[in-house]
Formats: C-alpha cells, sequence, structure tokens
C-alpha cells in the first residue's frame, strides 16, 4: 500500500473506542480515493498517476546496490520453502558455538552472509564503513542516523545468564560499553544511539529478570555514555526487548528519563511496543509521571519485533487491532487528546515513529500537515526506517517532508526529519537482528512483493536510460 498521503488503495472505515485514563475517546477515520476524513478535516487525495510518478522520483535516490540486494533477498524471502530453509539456517548460525559455524570465522559462510544479508540489513563492521554507509544516507537526503552496537541477548542462552561468573559478567559489560562508546564516536550532531541493555552481559539480564535495580557498575556506565550524548547532541533510544525484560527495562528508562528529559534538553526515549494490549497503558503511565513530575515523555513508537518468544496472550488478537493501537497512540500524542490532560497543561512530549506499515505513516504525515496549518500540532514527530526495509517508504516520506518545507508559508517552519535505522558491529555481534529482521520480513511478503515490484521497474527505468546513453 503506498505511502503518500494522496493515495489508499482501498475504501477503509476504521473505528474505536478505548477507555483513556477513564474518559472514552472516539476516533472515526473514512479514507477513499478522492477525499479523505480525519481528525475533522478534509484532505484531498492525488491519483494514481501522482503517486506512481513519485514513486519514480524516489526511487531515483538509492544506489544500484541496494536495489538489486532488495531484488535478491526479496524473491529469497516470498519464497516459503526457500525462507523456512535460510531462517533456520541463520537461527543455527546465531546460536552455534562452534568455530566452523562462526560467521567471522569461517570464510565460506561469510562470503555468503557479509555481502548479501549484512550489508543489506546492518551498516558496517568496522567505523570506515559505517561512516561510508552514513555519508550515503546524507546524500539521499536523510536528516541522520540511528545507530546501534549490534550484539544483543541470546534467549536461548539465558540459563548461563543466571550462573555467569563475576570476571566474565565484567568482560562483558566493558565490551558492551565501549561498543557504545565507539558508537557515539560515529555520530553527528543530532544522530541517535540505540541500545539493549540485555548486551551488557549476564549480571544485567540477571537484574533485568528479578527486576532489580541496575547493577553498579552498569549503571555507572550508562551514566557515562548518557553524559557523553548528552555533550554530542545525541539522544540515547533505548530498545524495547522480551516481555520478561520489559517491565524492569521501563522502570529503569524512566528513571533516567526523569533526570535528564528536563529544561528543555531531551536525551533519553524509551520504546512502546503497539502489538501488547497494555502499550496504551504504558504510554499514559509515561505521560501521566512526565506530567506530574515536570519532565519530557520521549518514546520511540514500534508495532513489535518480538511475536516468536513473547507470549501469545499479552499481544493483541489481530492485526487490525494493532493497527489501530498504534494509529491512537500517535493521533492523540499528535493532537495533546490523552490521560483527560487539557490542552494547555499537556507536557512536552517527543515522538518517533518507526515503522514500515504505509497507512500509518501516511495517517500521521496527513495528521501533521493538516494540524500544523491549524497552529495545533503538539510535538512534530520523526520518522524512521531500518536500512534494508521499506525503501521505497523512506524515499517517500523523504519526499513528502520536503514537500511540506516548501509549500508552507512560514519559513520558520521545520518539516518532519528522517532516519535510517542500523546496527553495526561484527558479523557474528549482528546474528540475532538478522534473524529478527528475517522474521519480520517472512512475514511481509505482501509488503515485499509491493515493493519489488517498485525496484523492478526502477531498475528496467535505469538500464533503459543507459542503453540509450542517458
Amino acid at each position: 500500500m503506498p505511502f503518500h498521503v494522496g493515495m489508499i488503495r482501498h475504501n477503509i472505515r476504521l473505528s474505536s473506542s478505548q477507555k483513556v485514563c477513564g474518559v472514552y475517546a472516539r476516533r472515526q477515520v473514512n479514507t477513499t480515493t478522492t477525499t479523505r476524513s480525519h481528525g475533522g478535516g478534509v484532505v484531498a487525495l492525488t491519483n494514481q498517476s501522482s503517486h506512481t510518478s513519485q514513486t519514480s522520483r524516489c526511487l531515483e535516490r538509492l544506489p544500484l546496490s541496494s536495489i538489486v540486494r532488495s531484488l535478491v533477498l526479496g524473491a529469497f524471502f516470498t519464497s516459503p520453502s526457500l525462507s523456512k530453509l535460510g531462517l533456520a539456517a541463520l537461527a543455527k548460525i546465531a546460536q552455534s558455538r562452534s568455530i566452523l559455524l562462526h560467521p567471522d570465522k569461517n570464510p565460506v559462510i561469510r562470503a555468503v552472509i557479509k555481502p548479501l544479508i549484512y550489508d543489506h540489513f546492518c551498516a558496517g563492521v568496522t567505523k570506515a564503513e559505517v561512516r561510508h554507509r552514513v555519508a550515503r544516507y546524507q546524500r539521499i537526503g536523510y536528516s541522520g542516523i540511528v545507530l546501534c552496537y549490534g550484539k544483543e541477548f541470546d534467549p536461548a542462552k539465558k540459563d548461563e545468564a543466571a550462573a555467569a561468573e563475576s570476571n566474565v559478567a565484567d568482560l562483558e559489560l566493558a565490551h558492551w560499553k565501549q561498543g557504545n562508546l565507539e558508537t557515539l564516536d560515529m555520530l553527528r550532531d543530532g544522530d541517535i544511539l540505540a541500545m539493549k541493555y540485555t548486551g551488557a552481559g549476564r549480571s544485567v539480564v540477571d537484574a533485568l529478570i528479578s527486576g532489580a535495580e541496575p547493577p553498579k557498575a552498569f549503571a555507572e556506565a550508562l551514566e557515562e555514555i548518557v553524559g557523553l550524548a548528552t555533550a554530542q547532541n545525541c539522544r540515547i533510544f533505548v530498545d524495547a526487548e522480551h516481555d520478561e525484560f520489559q517491565k524492569t527495562i521501563d522502570r529503569w528508562t524512566i528513571d533516567l528519563m526523569r533526570r535528564h528529559n528536563r529544561d528543555g534538553k531531551v536525551v533519553v526515549y524509551n520504546t512502546i511496543q503497539a502489538y501488547l494490549k497494555k502499550s496504551r497503558e504504558n504510554v499514559e503511565y509515561h505521560l501521566g509521571l512526565a506530567h506530574a513530575e515536570g519532565w519530557t515523555m520521549a518514546i520511540k513508537l514500534v508495532r513489535g519485533a518480538y511475536i516468536n518468544h513473547d507470549p501469545r496472550h499479552i499481544i493483541h488478537d489481530t492485526k487490525d487491532q494493532t493497527d489501530d493501537c498504534y494509529n491512537g497512540i500517535v493521533h492523540d500524542l499528535l493532537t495533546g487528546n490523552m490521560c483527560d490532560i487539557s490542552k494547555n497543561d499537556f507536557p512536552n512530549v517527543e515522538l518517533f515513529l518507526a515503522g514500515h506499515n504505509e497507512e500509518s505513516v501516511a495517517r500521521a504525515s496527513s495528521l501533521v500537515r493538516e494540524l500544523a496549518s491549524k497552529g495545533m500540532l503538539r510535538t512534530m514527530p520523526r520518522f524512521g526506517q531500518l536500512q534494508g526495509m521499506s525503501d521505497p517508504l523512506g524515499c517517500r516520506i523523504l519526499e513528502e517532508s520536503e514537500e511540506m518545507k516548501a509549500t508552507c508559508s512560514n519559513r520558520n517552519f521545520a518539516p518532519p526529519k528522517v532516519y535510517k535505522v542500523a546496527p553495526w558491529g561484527s558479523v557474528q555481534d549482528c546474528m540475532m537482528y538478522l534473524v529478527r529482521r528475517a522474521v519480520e520480513n517472512r512475514g511481509a511478503t505482501h509488503r515485499m512483493k509491493d515493493g519489488m515490484a517498485e525496484m523492478t521497474k526502477e531498475l528496467r527505468r535505469r538500464a533503459f536510460g543507459k542503453i540509450m546513453g542517458r
């Protein structure tokens, strides 16, 4: 489904009634191929030919290597037999302790995974590779990068965490700290560091599971990282993780926001997964604390990435429910309509919309336009997509943002910023991340087929231009 606010392929009518801090808020959205009612305003929609032209312009931004890899991996992930076999192989390599299956030590495995899979989804192994990738995104038009050190916790090794020896735990924490400090060293003013607490090792994993306070050495390392990010004018995203860790992650991260997101300065974001039934309640809890205590709530909103690990009963029963939850949270934060807080007293909020659902992005973009034109926008969201996923969507958001800037009469208007999100590190360190990307792509074959069709057209256009000498 195309991103552009002017094109929704199907007639859709969505309505929901949810209890918001004791008050029922009803939202109703109508979309058609000619007009769209949203938040009380009507936005004219463009036609299919306009969208097709825009898509073509967007994909001109992408390097040829990205288009070719997208087509190869798209063919792989949309084949049920190949994707099942490939996912099993990736998971086996990620979880193996054998040197024969180590992708950084086995040249045969590395020759397959590094250029085809790793390079598509990850920023690089070395600082030079990462900086080259960041420079490429800057040329395409992205505002910045969200960069994450790729090492993360393997749930299959949870039993080892509890039995960790202190010297091993110290080495793991030192490795995590150094990885995040090196990540910061590669970021520019305005870029974002994403981190996973579990990457700090077994002692931290044990504390997260038990609900304890952060280990002293970890807390000190975290403060050093946050302090350096503040000095560099960078933000920090604390990523969501498996549900067994999340309650403690939220508590630790709220404490960071409470201390560092004050006096107009925002450094730390927490991540909310909209596929969880408790996600709206969790946002409201964050917002209530921020309002009562005088700090800025900063949220990265995603749909969720751990559906194969989290208990099924805590996840929305249908995709439509997840979509309604995600879209509803976005609507209420952008309009300042949550927790029965008056608009004049609504606290400062920062919102990063991470996702690949084209309809949700279209809704958010349309709402931003409408509210900004009326002077009613509570916060200007940022947008971001993972490297290697939904590249056509990311490029269309860039076009939309540039169009907003060009058509706005207010010269001081700052349109939404758009980011690419990627991990970096050794191939082995990023293997668990690559497995999750494979699972996510396997479950989004319809979206991938649409993207492949657009990529194929762009490849043909370039080939024809080459033949014609253009």
